[in-house]
């Protein structure tokens, strides 16, 4: 049975409680642009997306994400997703479902010719990578980060990312959304 009402009335899976504690590697120029894109998410998302961020050998085991990066990635693609849930008691066999548990975010540094991505290619990419680590889903809206274009351009967090944002927490009623319409 489906109802408007329940948590799976927007985009799921989701987290089942904020702030995430973030796992990011030290010193390094990459992670500090990673953390800047973790930090529009939050700037633009009126206190929903919060983050802790933990750099220890602990923190990496414990942490609900996990930033790691690649020269290159396997399939070729800039960034990479490993997801695990929480299920919940309305499993699908092959669909995943419930909460995220656990994600580690695998991130290239270079395209599938070794060529280095540029600052804001890595800060586009990364952005993605956040939006989607919170449960956006890709192609979740017409015009901004998580619009998923072939190419890696935006380097903001648009109003509409953040709406997609809004509806997958349901932290903001009708006419609420009204006002970001505009």
């Amino acid at each position: 049975m489906f109802s408007a009402g329940s948590v799976f009335a927007y985009s799921m899976p989701r987290w089942s409680a904020l702030p995430l504690s973030v796992y990011l590697p030290a010193g390094t120029p990459e992670s500090l642009i990673v953390k800047s894109a973790f930090e529009e998410w939050k700037a633009n998302s009126k206190n929903i997306a919060r983050f802790i961020y933990r750099q220890s050998s602990v923190a990496q085991k414990t942490s609900n994400v996990n930033v790691i990066f690649y020269d290159k990635l396997p399939n070729g693609d800039p960034y990479q997703l490993q997801k695990t849930y929480v299920s919940t008691w309305t499993y699908t066999p092959g669909k995943p479902t419930g909460y995220f548990f656990h994600i580690d975010m695998m991130i290239a540094l270079n395209d599938n010719d070794g060529n280095p991505y540029s600052r804001s290619e890595l800060k586009a990419i990364a952005l993605r990578a956040v939006g989607e680590t919170l449960g956006v889903k890709c192609g979740a809206v017409q015009d901004g980060v998580m619009a998923c274009k072939e190419s890696f351009e935006d380097d903001a967090v648009t109003d509409e990312d953040a709406q997609a944002l809004y509806r997958v927490y349901k932290r903001v009623n009708k006419s609420e959304m009204e006002k970001y319409n505009k």
